[in-house]
């Protein structure tokens, strides 16, 4: 049984939450605020964590920092509705996804299961696949892992998906509805902020003086430039 992690201070949100997830087979644990968080808190039994943006003592923002620090597990954010500063501040420090209330909780189930699900056929990429070369780059499938040189390229789960379904195909422009669908394995709503963050930040982490790796195609998506 697949556990999930629930951090929601609305009483009537988390037994919502609780009640339905319970429903579709989760187990859950669900915390009102974030106070009983601490950064050496064994989080490797969960599959997902889901987490509101707006609590009492330690907000959403400092979980999911504290988070990354240590897991690379799903985190999907719930924020108030109109919060685009929120939802993009939230995916820049590592979160995945985002719902914004009132959501439908369907959808969030959707989500939830699309998570999980990209993490599992993550977690068996075959060592068979190795590792593809782009320019000074080595992505290894095997071991999850990006180099430059002897230096790591720290990415985030979801980055490392985005980069490694573009080096596959490289030099192809690929639009934004097909590249979310690939990554989160559901039907893309229109998603901008979600995939620019995670692109934004891939770039950033990417950048060299002497190679430029993911273009812009206006009016289309993205490429990833070959040798």
């Amino acid at each position: 049984m697949k556990k999930i992690l629930i951090i929601e201070d609305d009483a009537d949100i988390r037994e919502m939450l609780i009640d339905y997830l319970s429903g579709e087979g989760y187990e859950i644990t669900a915390y009102a605020d974030g106070a009983f968080f601490r950064p050496d808190t064994d989080i490797t039994d969960y599959a997902l964590v889901l987490v509101d943006l707006m609590l009492p003592k330690i907000n959403g923002f400092e979980l999911i920092k504290k988070i990354r620090e240590t897991s690379t597990i799903p985190i999907i954010i719930i924020t108030a509705k109109n919060s685009d500063h929120d939802k993009a501040r939230g995916l820049s420090l590592g979160a995945d996804d985002y719902v914004t209330k009132p959501f439908s909780i369907v959808e969030l189930s959707a989500r939830i299961k699309a998570n999980i699900r990209r993490v599992a056929m993550y977690d068996v990429q075959t060592p068979a696949e190795n590792v593809i070369q782009l320019k000074d780059l080595q992505i290894d499938l095997s071991a999850h892992i990006v180099k430059r040189g002897s230096d790591f390229i720290d990415l985030t789960r979801t980055e490392f998906d985005i980069l490694v379904y573009l080096s596959k195909n490289r030099d192809r422009a690929l639009s934004k509805e097909d590249i979310y669908q690939k990554i989160w394995k559901e039907p893309y709503y229109g998603n901008e902020n979600v995939l620019n963050t995670h692109m934004n930040r891939l770039r950033n982490k990417l950048k060299s003086e002497d190679n430029e790796y993911i273009k812009t195609i206006w009016g289309i998506g993205y490429k990833i430039m070959g040798d």
